[in-house]
């Protein structure tokens, strides 16, 4: 009866978990327009990642989410890393922030204050899904190739443009060892910015993954959808233009090409 008992608690916390993790992944917003912060969260299993961007086509705006965990149905904890601005880099420069989540349909309540300093005042944010009633259709992704050790890369972090089908399209890219992660969006408002993750930069070459998680609404998509971008960085002189080719993951005929120019100066 005891072993009955565990594993009937077990699958009790197996399912919240994946409750959680449905009612989470996907895009949120806190406030409107131009103040708007915009928090998109890649759930898989109990873990968390993610970015926070707000105006979202400036570089100085755009944050990675990290180390989150799913803790309960109805919380998760996560960390925001502020190593170049954040409302608090002033006083502490670079630092992270901590993060705690209470999850409801919908509605997400946030209350945080950075990870070094139990004595600083919490900061709350209530944010609104994007998407409403969005949940996630967990599929596994297939894991990201392994990076090699990488050669010298130009720089390339910052805002790139490009040339898109309604709008200009703003890539904004940053560099963590040669591990690339960021957003694109165009316009950039909440329903239309997109996170960018499991990137690498090896010499002149560039790859990355764009996640369509619930934003363009599609009812047909089944988990996180993702494009596959891979790059060339032009050389001197020419090294503000990037060249990629993408395609669908797991498609054979949906793909395209695109020219990037960059990095753009943010007045």
């Amino acid at each position: 009866m005891k072993v009955v008992a565990f594993c009937a608690a077990c699958i009790v916390c197996w399912a919240s978990g994946v409750q959680a993790a449905d009612l989470l992944s996907g895009t949120w917003t806190a406030g409107d327009g131009p103040d708007a912060r915009v928090y998109i969260f890649k759930v898989s299993g109990d873990r968390i990642t993610g970015i926070v961007c707000g105006p979202c086509d400036n570089p100085a705006s755009v944050f990675k989410i990290e180390d989150g965990r799913i803790l309960a149905a109805d919380r998760a904890v996560f960390f925001i890393r502020y190593d170049t601005g954040g409302p608090a880099f002033p006083r502490y420069g670079p630092y992270r922030e901590r993060v705690e989540a209470s999850i409801a349909r919908n509605r997400l309540k946030l209350s945080g204050r950075p990870e070094a300093d139990a004595g600083a005042a919490i900061t709350s944010a209530s944010l609104t899904r994007v998407v409403e009633n969005f949940e996630l259709a967990p599929v596994p992704l297939p894991p990201a190739p392994a990076a090699s050790q990488p050669a010298a890369s130009p720089p390339i972090e910052g805002r790139w443009v490009s040339v898109g089908r309604t709008a200009q399209q703003n890539w904004i890219l940053n560099v963590n060892d040669n591990r690339v992660w960021g957003l694109v969006c165009g316009p950039c408002t909440p329903a239309v910015v997109t996170m960018i993750d499991e990137g690498w930069i090896d010499g002149d070459t560039i790859t990355f993954y764009i996640n369509h998680i619930d934003t363009p609404p599609d009812a047909g998509r089944q988990g996180v959808q993702r494009n596959v971008m891979s790059g060339t960085i032009s050389g001197t002189p020419n090294a503000n233009v990037m060249r990629f080719t993408w395609v669908r993951e797991g498609s054979s005929t949906q793909g395209g090409e695109i020219v990037m120019i960059g990095p753009i100066k943010v007045p």
